[in-house]
């Protein structure tokens, strides 16, 4: 018979196989044990058990550090400082600490931040340099706010099914940092959305599908999101075994964020302050991720969404989970009107080689040459149905001319149906920029203004023409002219007289599936040309393009027209007033 005492021995000396508890559990036991046969019992384990660590026995769901230098378990991967910063746009959500589970990239930025809920224009630290140790199985990055002359190592380290992250100090936290730098790792919100969290055990929550979480105004007069939530441990959807993920902090506590409470592009945020005054290891968290017994990705088929013309090559990727074991063959299937299959071919499954984490195979159809309508199968996947047909380039264009290069018209009243893309915006273009300034979004001017216009002076004319950059209201010169070229080759090599758009220049109106006897793309080309010409005329060159002034109007999302006022500037008015 064993004790109670025993027992506890025994328990204790399981938390042993977790290397990070040897120092303080060894001292837990040294200090209970009273009596000579439980200190001989507890010799006799202890030497089983580092005989157990030191042959490194294996645990399938334990995770390592593999030849990629990421931390890998089968359904989970940890990368570590892989990515960086984009150094243009500053937080791209694809760097520090990240996290794919069940092959969702469910978290980011693992790193010391400025601020609970940091934005896209937010400050970055600059990165250092990336140690991988492969004796110690561990990462380490080394980074530096420079502006605070603060630097700092970010440590990440395998356990059981998770990792550790440490943050490491070799100077005390600066003061003008004091209650700012934090540990935070951002979580993707539509994983978690309406999935539950758990603190400590014992406090529970739902997280919002909508933000709507409190917020405050901090010291510096910014206006920052209230914890949802805060204590030693959290446990993001316990109830789903895909995307469970436990974080216990040994150090501060741990605080749940809302960040799309600050921008609809933010993710929910777990952090832990810095704290004052301290050195070494200032932060350490565990991080644990369950996995699915033997997890597969489902395989991906990777075909023309458009379809084929019957003469050319047709070749079908099919990428696999690396634990996946490939079928021999692929069937390509026929559908017929009434709704009946036929397995036209067969093809076989050729391996084509290995690309980051995934193993791809190739499947050749390109015997098929019949007209028809077509879906790929492999197992129990199936693409969506495509088309083989002659012509079946011939419309793959009209979208872009139909919708894309309308919507994306500026200066203009962008009308669909019942449906308003937006209205005319940036009437008030231009203003000269300032000297020796730069700006945003990799806009900047030099010691001249190289114009007859003084800085914040309006430069009559640019209102007209061009076409919103990429993801932004933007008027990048190069861009226009990218784009002008391209439709008048268009136009040279097949004179497309396609006409669903009504575009009329004089009243600043467009209008969406109306033809009005014109052909489209003649109408883009000029509403690319007038654009550019604007630029000759106004300042004898092309400029690098027109941008918002603020940034509070460059993050703007709604109608364009709603970015600016539509009003040439008067510095002599206020802004209450009009001319």
């Amino acid at each position: 018979m064993m004790t109670g005492k025993t027992y506890r021995i025994i328990y204790l000396l399981n938390r042993l196989l977790s290397l990070t508890y040897y120092k303080t559990q060894i001292m837990i036991i040294v200090n209970r044990l009273s009596k000579p046969a439980n200190f001989v019992i507890c010799l006799f384990i202890l030497a089983l058990l580092f005989t157990s660590c030191n042959e490194k026995q294996p645990n399938k769901k334990n995770i390592r550090l593999n030849d990629r230098d990421y931390f890998e378990t089968r359904g989970l991967y940890i990368l570590v400082f892989s990515n960086w910063f984009n150094e243009n746009f500053d937080d791209s959500k694809m760097s520090g600490v990240e996290i794919i589970h069940h092959d969702i990239r469910v978290a980011t930025n693992g790193d010391v931040r400025l601020g609970p809920t940091p934005g896209q224009w937010d400050p970055i630290p600059l990165f250092i340099g990336r140690e991988v140790n492969k004796e110690t199985q561990s990462i380490e990055a080394r980074m530096k706010y420079k502006s605070y002359n603060f630097g700092y190592k970010i440590k990440v380290c395998p356990e059981g099914d998770g990792v550790t992250i440490s943050v490491l100090l070799d100077s005390t936290l600066p003061t003008a940092l004091k209650g700012i730098a934090g540990l935070n790792l951002e979580f993707l919100p539509s994983v978690y959305w309406e999935k539950s969290y758990l603190i400590d055990d014992s406090i529970s929550g739902i997280f919002p599908l909508y933000p709507g979480g409190p917020m405050e105004i901090n010291p510096n007069n910014i206006i920052d999101p209230k914890p949802l939530a805060h204590g030693k441990s959290i446990t993001l959807a316990p109830e789903d075994p895909e995307h469970r993920i436990t974080l216990t902090s040994e150090t501060g506590e741990l605080n749940l964020y809302d960040g799309r409470n600050k921008a609809q592009n933010g993710w929910y945020v777990v952090r832990t302050l810095i704290p004052s005054g301290k050195t070494g290891e200032v932060i350490r968290w565990h991080l644990s991720a369950h996995t699915i017994d033997g997890w597969l990705r489902s395989p991906v088929i990777g075909y023309s969404q458009v379809g084929y013309s019957p003469n050319q090559n047709k070749t079908s990727v099919i990428e696999l989970d690396k634990n996946d074991r490939p079928l021999k063959v692929a069937r390509i299937i026929k559908i017929n009107r009434k709704g009946s299959e036929i397995v036209t071919l067969t093809p076989k499954v050729k391996k084509w080689g290995e690309y980051i984490r995934y193993v791809y195979y190739t499947a050749d159809f390109s015997e098929i040459k019949k007209e028809g309508l077509y879906i790929i199968e492999y197992g129990k996947k199936r693409t969506k149905p495509f088309r083989i047909e002659k012509d079946i380039y011939s419309k793959v264009w009209h979208p872009s001319l139909d919708i894309f290069l309308p919507v994306q018209m500026d200066h203009m009243f962008v009308n669909e149906a019942y449906r308003v893309w937006h209205g005319a915006s940036h009437l008030d273009d231009a203003l000269q920029a300032p000297v020796n300034h730069k700006h945003f979004d990799l806009y900047a001017q030099g010691p001249t203004t190289d114009t007859r216009f003084k800085p914040g002076e309006h430069i009559p004319g640019l209102n007209i023409g061009g076409w919103f950059d990429a993801g932004d209201f933007d008027i990048r010169t190069q861009s226009q002219y990218a784009t002008v070229f391209s439709l008048v080759n268009t136009w040279e090599s097949f004179k497309p007289e396609r006409d669903e758009t009504t575009i009329d220049q004089a009243n600043r109106y467009v209008d969406i599936h109306h033809p009005d006897g014109k052909p489209d793309i003649l109408q883009q080309i000029e509403h690319g040309v007038i654009a550019l010409i604007a630029q000759q005329r106004a300042v004898g060159f092309a400029i690098n393009g027109i941008i918002a002034a603020h940034l509070h109007q460059y993050n703007h999302l709604g109608d364009a027209i709603n970015k600016t006022d539509n009003l040439i500037y008067n510095r002599s008015l206020d802004s209450l007033q009009r001319n």
